[in-house]
């Protein structure tokens, strides 16, 4: 599963976009364009209409008629957007060269490599694989910068919990973890409950409903310790649907400030002009349920005002664990 980052994708590189100039009748098309796109593919028809109206209304009332900048124009569509129906997933931007990749012949894509698993970046990245380390009092600590597990970088997560599984407690930092995804399925859930546990159900605009279950990376990889989790306002997306779900579970206790609350899986589509529209396309909810984090984030089951608060806080209710048990 791979759900796209709402707040990594908005950091795509527009340093050039704010020199390119935009005609009001350029506006038009991609409005008119998007309108569509949002009709045809919004996860929920009922929305994909109120969102194909207001930027058909946006056009015939020339709403950004003084604006030429295609860098302001993406910022007022996607404010429109998010305003109408509260999607952080839907936005509009103007990148050519993702574009180009978006139209060019597919062929068959089951034999390319996707790059966001397999490129140069995400080698660059350490696939997000960022700190890992024993604390003092034998707790372990590993952060991750986005989630990036594949068949590439699997041996990344095996060898940090080869080094983590004799600790007490693990603390997993995922603050300021933008998403990303699996596409070995949810394999890092996989490591702290028993493999074939329903964790997510993804609901899709024709109606189709598919289970994402944990997946094993190996019986030895298995942590069954205490599990927190950090957390904050820029967590977001696939690194959600991880303490969303432990949580539900009650397998993790969850640490620090409420998270994004972008649980929509989104794609995107060339909406003309160098510009491209991101539209969600499903919805994961927790299973037998429609409970999601969209919108509302993940609430912790300890919030803390300061950042500096959460490991602290951490190692302190460990201790009180660790005490209690010794009772």
């Amino acid at each position: 599963m791979r759900i796209l980052p709402c707040l990594v994708s908005l950091c795509l590189c527009l340093s050039t976009a704010s020199a390119q100039i935009l005609s009001e009748k350029q506006q038009r098309e991609v409005l008119i364009r998007s309108a569509e796109l949002m009709e045809q593919h919004y996860v929920y028809p009922n929305k994909g209409k109120l969102l194909s109206a207001a930027l058909l209304k946006a056009g015939k009332d020339r709403a950004y008629a003084a604006i030429d900048s295609v860098k302001a124009f993406s910022s007022a569509v996607t404010a429109l957007l998010q305003q109408t129906v509260k999607d952080g997933h839907i936005y509009l931007r103007y990148d050519p060269a993702v574009v180009k990749d978006l139209q060019a012949p597919k062929g068959n894509t089951d034999s390319l490599p996707d790059p966001f698993y397999y490129g140069e970046r995400a080698e660059k990245n350490n696939y997000g694989f960022q700190e890992i380390k024993i604390l003092p009092g034998g707790v372990g600590y590993l952060r991750l910068s986005e989630i990036n597990l594949s068949a590439k970088s699997v041996v990344m997560l095996k060898a940090a919990m080869e080094l983590l599984r004799h600790t007490r407690a693990l603390v997993l930092d995922l603050r300021d973890n933008g998403g990303g995804g699996s596409d070995m399925g949810l394999v890092l859930e996989g490591c702290f409950v028993p493999a074939g546990t329903p964790l997510l159900e993804v609901q899709k605009r024709e109606g189709a409903v598919t289970q994402e279950k944990a997946v094993t990376a190996g019986p030895e990889y298995k942590y069954e310790q205490p599990l927190y989790v950090l957390v904050n306002g820029r967590t977001a997306s696939a690194a959600e649907a991880f303490p969303f779900v432990m949580q539900r579970l009650k397998r993790a206790v969850i640490v620090g400030q409420r998270t994004a609350g972008a649980a929509h899986m989104n794609e995107w589509y060339p909406a003309g002009n160098g510009f491209f529209l991101s539209v969600a396309v499903a919805a994961p909810v927790f299973p037998g349920t429609d409970i999601s984090w969209e919108r509302t984030g993940v609430q912790p089951d300890f919030v803390t005002v300061n950042r500096e608060d959460d490991l602290p806080l951490v190692l302190r209710l460990i201790a009180e664990h660790h005490d209690a048990a010794r009772k």
